[in-house]
């Protein structure tokens, strides 16, 4: 299976859950983020930046290709397990997310995307044992398109 990644660094140590939460995590512990798709990867990053311009975005993203071995064993949480309105409910999924994380069952947890619906996001638990069957394939330097910067960055109300 192959994964993608969005991200300033080429590596899955997942240093970002240790400052700060996420959908499926609190703060504290390394975790990383990966999507079924390139497009996945860029849309759950794209919600949650907050820019006032396109200034203030990097001229390019690191797009990382990640390969999990055929017989890496994946937990999921299927979006029929979860409460109806699980997407806005942040500490529902945060914990039990970090249940997964401490419960050390395997390195990745499947998880429903709250941006897309028939898509799946990845949780990689970095610090876990199996993580060796995990490996970043390719890194791809990407510009970033500026008809998506100028959609960030459009006045609200503006519909152009």
């Amino acid at each position: 299976m192959v994964l993608w990644r969005i991200s300033n660094y080429a590596d899955l140590k997942g240093v970002g859950g240790l400052r700060a939460p996420g959908r499926w995590h609190v703060a504290g512990r390394p975790v990383v983020y990966l999507a079924e798709h390139p497009a996945g990867a860029l849309l759950e990053t794209l919600v949650h930046q907050e820019i006032q311009s396109s200034a203030d975005l990097p001229d390019t993203y690191r797009l990382l290709r990640v390969a999990v071995g055929d017989r890496l064993a994946i937990a999921e949480l299927s979006e029929s397990a979860l409460p109806e309105n699980w997407r806005e409910d942040a500490p529902y999924t945060q914990s039990a997310g970090s249940e997964w994380l401490e419960g050390g069952s395997t390195a990745l947890l499947k998880v429903p995307s709250a941006v897309m619906p028939f898509s799946y996001n990845y949780i990689l638990n970095p610090v876990h044992a199996d993580v060796v069957g995990i490996k970043i394939e390719t890194v791809i330097d990407v510009r970033h398109d500026p008809r998506i910067l100028r959609l960030l960055t459009r006045p609200r109300g503006d519909n152009r």
